[in-house]
C-alpha cells in the first residue's frame, strides 16, 4: 500500500484557468521537498479550468475536486478534507512556487514552527498597472516588517495565500468559516482563522525564503468589488469577534466621506474606471482611485448593517410550520410552509439575523448591526425539521429552537386537554439533524407546565432537569430557555438564572434592548394572519 505524502498542497481556484495551470506546473520544479501531493478545488469555474487541469501531466500525485461556487473558504475546507498528508499547505491559485518553497516550509517546521507563512512577492509577468505596482510594494513592505520585527506575526500579516500547518491543527480549529466567502464573496476568512490560530497559542513564523510569486491579474473593476465585499466581511468579523472591533475595520468613514463623497460615489467610480481603462498611471489617477476604493469599502460596511453598536434586536417567535386552519386552539400558531418562506424572504431583505452565540454576546454588551433580528421556534414540532429547515438552509438563516425535553418524539400533550389536536414533536435524531444544521437548541422545560404555579422543587426539576436531559442526550448545555406559555414571575426568573442559563424569553411584544432584563426578553409572536397584521406587529414592537 502506498504511503501517504508528507504534505498536501491545497489550491482553491475560480475562473482563472491559465493562471492556475501555471501555478500547478511550477510545483513540478520543487527541490528537496519530500513527498507531497497537490489538490486543486475548482470552485464552480465555467472557463474550462477542471478539464485543463486534468490534462496536465505531473510528477506528483494530483487530484482535481469540483464544487459549486461556494467560495474560497469552502474550497479550502473541501481540499483539506480530501488531503492525505499530515501537513496542509494552502496556496492561492495565482501563486507560482519557488523551487525551494516546500523545502523552506519544512525547514521552519524542523526549527519549531507550528504554522509557516511565506513571502509572496509580485511575479514579474503580472500585467502592468498602478494596482500591480501597489501590490508589489505592499508585499516587500510586509516582508521587511516581518523580518525586522521580534518574530511575532501580527494578525494583519497572517495571510493564508501561502501558509502551512498540521492538518490536525486545522481540523481542530474548525477550518475556515464558510460564511465569509459564501457564494463567491471576498474577504474575512483568513483574518477569522488567524484570530483563532493566534488565540490557540500555536507558534507562527515567517520564512522569507519560502517564496511564491503572485501573478496579480485583478482588474480595477474587480478590485473595487473586492473592497466593497471586504467592507461586508469586516462587519462579519466584528460581529463574530467583538473584542476585535477596532482591528476589524481597515479605516473609518469621515464626515466628509459621509456628507460629500458618498453622494458622488457612482460618478466617481465610473470616472476612475474610465481613467484606469486608458492606462493612466499618474499620482492623481492613483489618488482618486483609492478614494473611490475607500468609498466602496464604506458601501460594503453600510450594506452589512454598519459598524456593530449597542442597538435593539427584533426577536421573532414561531411555533408550527404547517397549515392548521380549523384546528381548535392551535390554528393561529400554524404558519403554512409557503407563507413561512415568503415571510422569511421578506424579513431577510430588511433584517440581519444573529445566531444564538451572537445574541448571547449582545446580552453581554456587544454591538450588533442595524436591524438585527433573532429567529426562535417554540415547542420544536416535527414540521420544523420537515418544512422549516429546508427554507432556513436555503436562505442561510440561523435560529434557536426550544425543546420540551421529556416529550422528544411524542406529541403536544399539554395542549390536548384544551381540545387541540395532537401534533408530532421532533425526536432525538431529528433534533441532532437540526443541531448539525446550525440550529441552536434551547430549553422549553421538561413537560411544558405553567412554571409560576409550581412549588420550588418541581420548578427546579422542570428547569435544571431539562438542561440535564439535553446534555445526557448528547447536546450542548442550553444557554437559553423559553417560558412555556410565556408564563414567569420573579421566582421563575430566579430559578432560571440559578440554573446558569444566560437568558430567557417571554412572549410579550417588544424589542430586546441593550441593558434590558435578560430573563424577560420580549418577542414578536408570529401568528397566522394577513400581511398587514404581520407588518403591524413589527412596527408596534419598535414603539413599545
Amino acid at each position: 500500500m502506498e504511503a501517504p505524502p508528507r504534505t498536501s498542497v491545497v489550491i482553491p481556484t475560480f475562473q482563472r484557468r491559465d493562471v492556475v495551470l501555471r501555478s500547478v506546473a511550477a510545483l513540478a520544479d520543487q527541490q528537496d521537498a519530500g513527498s507531497f501531493e497537490v489538490i486543486v478545488v475548482v470552485d464552480g469555474s465555467t472557463d474550462g479550468t477542471a478539464q485543463g487541469l486534468r490534462e496536465l501531466e505531473t510528477p506528483f500525485p494530483f487530484a482535481v475536486v469540483e464544487q459549486s461556487n461556494d467560495g474560497r473558504a469552502a474550497a479550502c475546507n473541501r481540499g483539506a478534507a480530501a488531503a492525505r498528508g499530515s501537513i496542509l499547505l494552502f496556496l492561492d491559485d495565482d501563486m507560482e512556487a519557488h523551487p525551494r518553497m516546500l523545502a523552506e516550509h519544512e525547514r521552519s517546521r524542523r526549527e519549531g514552527a507550528d504554522v509557516v507563512l511565506g513571502h509572496i512577492p509580485l511575479h514579474p509577468d503580472s500585467p502592468p498597472g498602478f494596482l500591480t505596482a501597489g501590490v508589489g510594494e505592499w508585499a516587500e513592505r510586509r516582508a521587511r516588517s516581518l523580518q525586522e520585527g521580534d518574530g511575532t506575526v501580527e494578525l494583519e500579516n497572517l495571510l493564508t495565500g501561502q501558509m502551512s500547518l498540521p492538518r490536525d491543527v486545522f481540523l481542530r480549529l474548525g477550518g475556515f468559516d464558510t460564511a465569509f466567502t459564501r457564494g463567491g464573496q471576498f474577504g474575512g476568512e483568513d483574518l477569522d482563522f488567524g484570530l483563532r490560530l493566534l488565540e490557540s497559542g500555536h507558534r507562527v513564523v515567517f520564512n522569507s525564503d519560502a517564496i511564491s510569486r503572485q501573478r496579480y491579474v485583478v482588474t480595477p473593476r474587480q478590485y473595487l468589488r473586492q473592497w466593497r465585499q471586504n467592507g461586508r466581511a469586516s462587519v462579519m468579523l466584528a460581529r463574530k469577534h467583538p473584542d476585535q472591533l477596532e482591528r476589524a475595520f481597515h479605516r473609518r468613514e469621515t464626515r466628509a466621506d459621509r456628507l460629500i463623497w458618498r453622494r458622488l460615489g457612482w460618478p466617481l467610480r465610473a470616472f476612475v474606471l474610465a481613467l484606469a481603462a486608458t492606462g493612466a498611471r499618474g499620482p492623481r489617477t492613483t489618488r482618486w482611485f483609492f478614494r473611490v476604493r475607500n468609498l466602496e469599502y464604506f458601501r460594503g460596511i453600510a450594506a452589512a448593517g454598519g459598524v456593530p453598536a449597542r442597538r435593539p434586536v427584533h426577536v421573532f417567535c414561531y411555533h408550527s410550520i404547517s397549515d392548521l386552519a380549523g384546528a381548535r386552539v392551535l390554528e393561529p400558531y400554524g404558519i403554512p410552509p409557503r407563507r413561512f418562506g415568503r415571510e422569511l424572504r421578506l424579513l431577510g431583505r430588511w433584517f440581519r439575523f444573529l445566531d444564538a452565540d451572537e445574541f448571547e454576546r449582545f446580552l453581554d454588551g456587544a454591538g450588533v448591526p442595524r436591524r438585527a433580528a433573532l429567529l426562535t421556534f417554540d415547542d420544536c414540532y416535527s414540521d420544523l425539521l420537515d418544512a422549516g429547515l429546508p427554507i432556513l438552509e436555503e436562505l442561510h438563516l440561523p435560529a434557536l429552537a426550544f425543546v420540551v425535553s421529556r416529550r422528544l418524539g411524542r406529541t403536544n400533550e399539554w395542549d390536548t386537554p384544551l381540545g387541540a389536536p395532537e401534533k408530532q414533536l421532533v425526536d432525538a435524531e431529528g433534533l441532532r439533524t437540526l443541531a448539525a444544521a446550525g440550529i441552536a437548541i434551547g430549553s422549553h422545560s421538561r413537560t411544558h407546565p405553567l412554571l409560576s404555579r409550581l412549588p420550588p422543587d418541581e420548578l427546579a426539576d422542570e428547569v435544571e432537569g431539562s438542561l440535564t436531559d439535553l446534555e445526557e442526550a448528547g447536546f450542548r448545555r442550553p444557554a437559553f430557555l423559553a417560558y412555556p406559555y410565556g408564563d414567569h414571575d420573579a421566582a421563575v426568573q430566579k430559578a432560571v438564572a440559578g440554573a446558569g442559563l444566560r437568558g430567557a424569553f417571554a412572549v410579550n411584544l417588544g424589542l430586546a434592548r441593550p441593558g434590558g432584563d435578560r430573563y424577560a426578553i420580549p418577542r414578536i409572536e408570529v401568528l397566522r394572519g394577513n400581511w398587514g397584521r404581520f407588518l403591524l406587529q413589527i412596527a408596534r414592537a419598535g414603539r413599545i
